[in-house]
């Protein structure tokens, strides 16, 4: 099985779960949907109505190393792109202001809900450049890069195989509970 397609559903369901129930005070919405980058916003003729907001996500370029037997260590960037729906007026002296200016909060939310998060095959994401605050039909975009190292074992056989533990029990006999005139030797008996 891919690692990136593992690692993609991963993120998902991390992601819609810690953006939901977000802190009363700061009075933002759950995430809506989170999907693979494919140039929805881009050509939303071509997609169907996504519920905002959302975080779309797309791998970035990785540089692959043979670092064991069929097995290769990526490092390279995850792009996320957070969408957020805004009708407000984000002027000096507007009256919805702080409704303008929650995206603010709603990226920084989804920023410390990424930095430092790892999955196995996957170690800790780290921000390593944004992009945010492109403003488009009312709707703000951000894109934020995180870079990491992944490990792909996907072409090693060996993975295959399954190691298991012999089927021996050992029994330690005391002296006092062995049967009379049976020689004890070593203190250990196997059946």
């Amino acid at each position: 099985m891919s690692i990136k397609k593992d690692l993609f559903k991963q993120i998902g369901a991390y992601l819609m779960a810690t953006l939901k129930d977000l802190p009363l005070e700061l009075n933002l919405p759950d995430l809506q949907h989170f999907d693979k980058q494919m140039g929805q916003f881009t050509n939303p003729e071509l997609s169907y109505a996504i519920p905002l907001p959302c975080v779309l996500m797309e791998y970035g370029q990785f540089n692959w190393k043979t670092v064991g037997k069929n097995q290769q260590r990526g490092d390279g960037y995850i792009r996320f792109y957070l969408y957020f729906e805004n009708y407000a007026d984000s002027f000096t002296g507007s009256v919805n202001q702080e409704l303008a200016l929650q995206f603010f909060e709603y990226s920084e939310q989804l920023n410390m809900a990424l930095n430092g998060f790892s999955l196995p095959g996957m170690k800790s994401l780290e921000r390593v450049s944004d992009n945010e605050d492109t403003a488009q039909d009312m709707i703000i975009t951000s894109m934020v890069d995180f870079g990491t190292v992944i490990d792909d074992i996907a072409s090693d056989y060996t993975r295959n195989f399954v190691m298991a533990d012999p089927d021996v029990t050992v029994i330690r006999v005391k002296q006092t509970s062995r049967p009379p005139g049976t020689p004890f030797t070593d203190g250990f008996i196997m059946p």
